[in-house]
């Protein structure tokens, strides 16, 4: 098993720069294809449904 090791400032300084990235990409999709997301309001875990979809009631 390995030892955890702490990470240096510098690392960390990286490890976070990557996460705003990561953060920044994800919000600019987001409001790029809001309809890929669930809604805020409602179910949290509700699926999008399209034309192209059966909802989840036809599934079963």
């Amino acid at each position: 098993m390995t030892r955890k090791r702490k990470l240096t400032r510098n690392q960390e300084r990286q490890r976070m720069d990557g996460l705003r990235v990561l953060a920044r990409i994800i919000a600019q999709h987001y409001l790029a294809h809001p309809e890929l997301y669930p809604s805020a309001t409602g179910e949290g875990t509700a699926l999008a449904v399209t034309d192209d979809q059966p909802s989840r009631e036809d599934a079963a």
